[in-house]
């Protein structure tokens, strides 16, 4: 599978395909992201992304989906370099949930005391 559109679509296509599923974020090549970069669902990365950085959203993008490929490429960032790497098939990590949950756990695990 390959497809060239937004990052916005790219992702939607992803959950559509693939509904079990998860991304990691490349912070080499985003930098360090404030609610984690490992464990996302589309749905989650989408509600992330729209709060943080809404323009990326609409960045052109390249999903790949082969047997030896599972990545979505930013193409004005580089073409060599996924900016996301996605888990569709076999064993995969566990999702670490939203926004809201994670910031009830720090990005180290440790548990946040709200009022």
């Amino acid at each position: 599978m390959r497809l060239n559109e937004t990052l916005q679509i790219c992702l939607l296509a992803l959950a559509n395909r693939f509904p079990d599923h998860v991304v990691d974020i490349n912070e080499t090549l985003l930098g360090p992201q404030c609610f984690g970069s490992a464990g996302w669902t589309v749905p989650n990365l989408l509600e992330m992304l729209q709060h943080t950085k809404p323009l990326l959203l609409q960045e052109n993008a390249q999903l790949i989906i082969n047997s030896q490929k599972c990545e979505i490429v930013l193409l004005h960032l580089s073409l060599e370099q996924p900016a996301f790497f996605v888990h569709c098939r076999g064993k995969m990590p566990t999702s670490k949930g939203n926004i809201k949950s994670r910031l009830r756990v720090g990005i180290a695990g440790e548990a946040i005391v709200t009022r």
